[in-house]
């Protein structure tokens, strides 16, 4: 019975370089309608984001004998929930049209494999 070291170099192969491994995994793909407008939308919603936090501004400070705003500021509360709220709606989007893509270039390579 062989020692278990001895049996490992036996079956052990060699690894792949990596410019093998780059030539396989990294391939320039177009992006499809749906990635392109997932990038659309967040650059806009990016701009909407910083006008909608000085269209409604937030209360810096207020009189007590009024209840009234003397002081507004701008409000960093909504352009930061505009833009969390926009990047997880874009995000979603952009995988949908990446799962798209990969199912497209999934058919195409069955379709080749077929003829």
């Amino acid at each position: 019975m062989d020692d278990l070291f001895e049996q490992i170099e036996k079956d052990k192969l060699e690894m792949p370089k990596l410019k093998t491994i780059q030539k396989k995994v990294i391939v320039k793909r177009n992006l499809n309608f749906y990635q392109t407008v997932a990038l659309v939308v967040m650059a806009i919603m990016f701009v909407v984001g910083i006008i909608l936090g000085n269209v409604f501004p937030a209360c810096g400070e207020s009189s007590s004998l009024f209840s009234t705003c003397t002081r507004t500021e701008y409000n960093l509360s909504l352009t930061l929930i505009v833009w969390a709220s926009s990047f997880l709606f874009c995000l979603f989007v952009y995988g949908l049209g990446h799962g798209i893509a990969l199912l497209t270039e999934i058919s195409e390579q069955l379709k080749q494999l077929g003829k």
